[in-house]
């Protein structure tokens, strides 16, 4: 009688030892893939490329010009990243089939704008 009790405790025992096994392997490269997303997206991979030309969207923009203002005159940004302290700070990519628009924001209003001709250089992640 005994051993037979003892059956299902042991194949409790062994389904439990299989599921920490598979989470001990899992889990990790899930959080790793977790991350190293969350890093691509900060890095801007896979930005996209808008349509028209850098000189027409450089055009369309000058510096004191209020964030607001500028994001309608050119769309949402391919890429942004904004930092946050005593003022805030926001660089905005654009990226054009000719080249890239990048604009320095400074509490709510254009502070720099500058351009770089030539096929734009988005990051591309390293997966596969």
């Amino acid at each position: 009688m005994p051993s037979e009790r003892a059956r299902p405790a042991l194949f409790f025992m062994i389904g439990a030892a299989l599921a920490v096994a598979v989470a001990a392997f899992w889990l990790p490269r899930w959080w790793e893939n977790r991350e190293y997303r969350d890093a691509e997206e900060i890095a801007g991979v896979g930005s996209a490329v808008l349509p028209g030309k850098v000189a027409d969207a450089r055009k369309r923009v000058d510096p004191g010009l209020s964030a607001a203002k500028a994001t309608t005159a050119l769309g949402k940004p391919s890429f942004a990243v904004r930092t946050e302290g005593a003022s805030t700070h926001e660089i905005w990519k654009y990226y054009f089939s000719d080249g890239t628009l990048t604009v320095n924001v400074t509490d709510g209003y254009v502070a720099r704008i500058s351009t770089d001709f030539g096929p734009p250089k988005i990051p591309q992640s390293r997966r596969r």
